[in-house]
């Protein structure tokens, strides 16, 4: 009770500050004094939310479980990550990037942009399994205090490349983070230590949920602090020194408040080659190689949604930053809204297997269905039913994976999984590229059949094994 009632806390301050954050913006488009006093008013507002969080954790957040704190973990990390979405498609294709030159056509542009969102997932992909298993070995906490370390630097490099319109450094920015990037796996896999097998799917959904609030302030706030329209201090640089900020603090409340999860540590060697291996694993194990299937052919699906939406937002909608952050405040809005409101209470009732039955096809649908608006107002209708399915189908699949591991395999089991994820979100940007070259839907319309695809191997082979 007491965990419950410390997150319904934490709940509030986050609602309190997507408030705050909306009262900020308006503040700045009425402001008329210098940049510094501007500046000087965005580092008070973030102090006094930040406080707030201080306040609660330095209380009786030790004794409790640590649920709350794995959530607000990933609410800041997910609030860093989530205020760099709006600003990468206009970086590279908007037509005021100077990243390149006028003469660079748009599929030339896309191509790069694919290549420097595949750097970021292609490289989880080789650490994702190293860092569960180190987890699993060391300790979660370790490795989560790398990990925010890695990712500070990545939005440094990040950010100069920006200022000094370097292709090398904006890559490297992405790759360093993504070798490193382990704070989901090991928040998962805490997670998982914690929680009993009936409590996964509800507990998996609250991460989720985080992730929804992270997506809601996180894009919002990343889209306006990059509109020089706003101020002139705001550039694309802002959003990724106000990530290096948040992930600074994260790393303070980490070093802090993050309880170590891990019972029992075991005794492996790790292997650099670890995710090819657990590719092989995933796809050769009779217990688990058709959930396996499903999975990677989901996830395969919904990242060319992901990764290319951004494409159609700006050349068919001419979304500019702030129109893109508000649209995917508005995806994570409905994200936590489905986790908090509606997943839990529902995997009360249901297994994970029996919600995935029903939200993977409603999934595939609600995709295909971005193929109509012509008008971008339509887009905030089909958006609530993506968000819906997608964190459900993600949340009851994540558990359902769980639950076929020992206690002792969390991390390995859950970096497994992730190999996989991470493997089929950098597939689609090495073809999305030439895919929008030749017809600007052809994503979306990969993204549908796939996850349809993976539905229908659901229900025709895992449901026949489980009743087996």
């Amino acid at each position: 009770m007491f965990a419950l009632k410390k997150f319904n806390q934490i709940f509030s301050i986050s609602l309190h500050s997507i408030l705050e954050s909306i009262k900020l913006i308006s503040l700045m488009k009425n402001y008329t004094k210098s940049n510094s006093v501007v500046y000087f008013t965005v580092l008070k507002k973030f102090y006094f939310n930040t406080e707030i969080f201080r306040e609660l954790i330095e209380g009786k957040m030790k004794q409790s479980k640590p649920l709350p704190t794995i959530f607000l973990t990933v609410f800041l990390d997910l609030l860093g990550v989530g205020l760099i979405i709006p600003i990468l498609a206009p970086l590279l294709l908007g037509k005021e990037s100077e990243l390149f030159s006028e003469s660079t056509d748009f599929s030339t542009r896309t191509i790069i942009f694919g290549l420097l969102m595949a750097s970021y997932s292609f490289s989880q992909f080789f650490s994702s399994p190293i860092l569960g298993s180190l987890s699993d070995k060391y300790g979660r906490r370790n490795l989560m205090i790398f990990s925010l370390i890695a990712t500070i630097i990545g939005y440094l490099l990040f950010t100069i490349g920006i200022h000094f319109n370097s292709l090398f450094l904006l890559f490297l920015g992405r790759i360093i983070p993504g070798l490193s990037s382990g704070n989901i796996t090991i928040a998962y896999s805490s997670l998982a230590d914690v929680s009993t097998p009936a409590e996964k799917t509800k507990n998996f959904g609250l991460v989720g949920m985080a992730f929804g609030l992270g997506f809601v302030v996180g894009p919002f706030i990343g889209g306006h602090l990059a509109n020089n329209k706003i101020s002139s201090f705001f550039s694309f640089e802002t959003p990724f020194v106000f990530a290096t900020l948040l992930s600074i603090i994260n790393l303070y409340l980490v070093y802090r408040n993050f309880p170590e999860t891990l019972k029992e540590k075991k005794k492996e060697e790790i292997s650099l080659f670890k995710g090819i291996k657990n590719i092989i694993i995933a796809f050769s194990s009779k217990k688990t190689r058709r959930l396996n299937v499903v999975i990677f052919i989901n996830t395969l699906g919904f990242a060319f949604f992901t990764q290319f939406f951004l494409v159609i937002l700006v050349d068919k909608f001419n979304f500019r930053q702030e129109n893109i952050g508000t649209l995917y405040g508005f995806l994570g809005l409905w994200v936590a809204i489905s986790q908090g409101l509606i997943i839990r209470p529902l995997s009360k009732r249901l297994r994970p297997e029996k919600i995935a039955i029903f939200t993977l096809p409603l999934l595939s649908l609600a995709l295909f269905l971005l193929y109509f608006p012509q008008e971008s107002f339509f887009l905030y209708l089909i958006i609530p039913l993506i968000a819906f399915s997608q964190s459900s189908s993600n949340s009851s699949l994540t558990a359902t994976v769980s639950n076929l591991a020992r206690d002792d395999e969390q991390g390995e089991k859950l970096g497994i999984t992730l190999s996989m994820n991470f493997l089929a979100q950098s597939i689609p940007p090495l073809i999305g590229g030439a895919l929008v070259a030749k017809y600007i839907y052809m994503p979306v319309f990969a993204s549908s059949g796939l996850v349809l695809i993976a539905w229908l191997i659901f229900i025709t082979f895992y449901l026949r094994t489980i009743k087996k």
